[in-house]
């Protein structure tokens, strides 16, 4: 009987590197607030993921737990993810916060209200230094309508455009 206990613990822990994902994405949401008029970005993330990258990034094991998490976090998301106006200047992105649950992260920030991003370009390597196979999709939702970006290592920005007609 103990034989088979010890075989069947054996198999379970070699096949746990084959339960990990193999698909690496995030989710960025720009949209407008209709009570306060800011634009909000809201960014989801596995936070395996995020852990990952910032522990290699800090040397050492990466908790939200931490005293310093937010900080680190709030540096590493304002490091990599950027929006520029149609006249090339990088937006001052305000942080609101995070929140997270056992498998995903969601970052927030905002920008002070906006007329629109017709044309505004948007960078984000968020994970692409740690992980080839990521994609970050950007899903715009305005009143020029729902539009995605999708950005990879090879694409890291992209512009948003809009097809201007009688919503102006």
């Amino acid at each position: 009987m103990k034989v088979k206990v010890f075989a069947l613990v054996i198999c379970v822990v070699l096949t746990l590197p084959a339960l990990a994902h193999r698909y690496f994405f995030g989710l960025t949401e720009i949209s407008s607030n209709q009570n306060t008029g800011a634009v909000e970005f809201v960014h989801q993330y596995t936070l395996h993921d995020v852990q990952h990258v910032l522990s290699k990034l800090t040397g050492k094991r990466f908790s939200l737990d931490q005293k310093n998490a937010e900080a680190v976090l709030q540096q590493w998301v304002t490091d990599n993810f950027s929006v520029k106006n149609t006249k090339g200047e990088e937006a001052s992105l305000k942080w609101v916060g995070f929140e997270a649950d056992y498998q995903k992260i969601w970052v927030y920030q905002e920008l002070p209200k906006q007329k629109n991003l017709c044309g505004w370009e948007v960078s984000n390597t968020l994970l692409f230094d740690s992980f080839s196979a990521q994609v970050n999709t950007v899903n715009v939702v305005d009143r020029y309508g729902n539009r995605s970006l999708i950005l990879t290592d090879e694409n890291r920005t992209d512009i948003i455009n809009c097809q201007k007609d009688s919503k102006e």
